[in-house]
């Protein structure tokens, strides 16, 4: 834990220990914000970043294991690497797209009321 800032004996701060329980502060600010993100947030963060990779690799790894793979099974691969790919692909266009399950609808106006001359 940070020291206190203290004014010493000719009446100034202590300027590091000053810093350092900023530091801390800022740290404590920080970590309070990630825990307080939710888990769709985390991972739409990470397929954000990693996203295109994971995608690189599924289709190099498929390629790579047309080598070993027999032929007649082939089909079943590609079916099975096209499947992970689209999903990631959709999982990406939602995040892409800031997707929250929002209505896209504007709220509605409340009714009118009406008086006596109407």
């Amino acid at each position: 834990m940070a020291d206190k800032p203290m004014i010493d004996d000719k009446g100034y701060i202590d300027v590091n220990s000053a810093l350092k329980l900023k530091d801390a502060e800022s740290d404590a600010m920080f970590r309070e914000l990630l825990i307080r993100e939710s888990a769709k947030e985390t991972a739409s963060k990470h397929l954000a970043k990693f996203a295109g990779f994971y995608l690189t690799f599924l289709v190099c790894t498929f390629i790579f294991s047309i080598q070993f793979v027999p032929e007649t099974s082939i089909a079943v691969v590609a079916g099975l690497i096209t499947l992970v790919v689209t999903n990631l692909s959709t999982i990406l266009k939602g995040i892409v797209e800031n997707n929250d399950d929002r209505d896209d609808d504007p709220p509605k106006a409340p009714p009118q009321a009406k008086t006596k001359l109407q």
